[in-house]
């Protein structure tokens, strides 16, 4: 197995585990699902981020936006082990943070307040280097 297929195999795991666990809301509008790509920066709009190359994905987010402007992120990542990245709502501020375990799996659900639009995120731990930071695929709430 390739070094990069193990690395996510936690991470499938944790992911069906978490997606199997977690009812949303029948007030929800709309559950729209997301990767988190290995990759230094971008602009406000990720507008160069894509899921073209799967070894650069580190994580997943299911994002459910509810008819009272409430959203929720639910993120799986598998990263560095034992370390601490923040999430933050790209452009508009920090969302919360998620502790990764010995394996580097981590998961986290948050809540927060959004307009339609686009929607992007990006993650990393307090002075992270090159290569330990994510950057989300843009998606499009109503």
């Amino acid at each position: 197995m390739q070094k990069g297929l193990l690395r996510r195999v936690p991470l499938l795991m944790g992911v069906a585990t978490l997606a199997s666990t977690v009812s949303f809301s029948a007030a929800a509008q709309q559950v729209t699902d997301t990767y988190l790509i290995r990759q230094d920066s971008s602009d406000c709009n990720n507008s160069n981020v894509n899921a073209n190359n799967p070894s650069l994905i580190g994580g997943s987010m299911w994002v459910v936006r509810q008819t009272n402007g409430g959203t929720t992120a639910k993120v799986a990542i598998t990263a560095s082990p034992d370390t601490t990245y923040n999430l933050f709502h790209k452009c508009v501020g920090q969302i919360g943070g998620i502790t990764t375990g010995d394996e580097g799996v981590g998961v986290g659900v948050f809540t927060f307040q959004t307009s339609p639009g686009i929607l992007t995120f990006d993650m990393y731990p307090n002075g992270a280097p090159a290569g330990n930071k994510f950057q989300s695929v843009p998606i499009t709430v109503q």
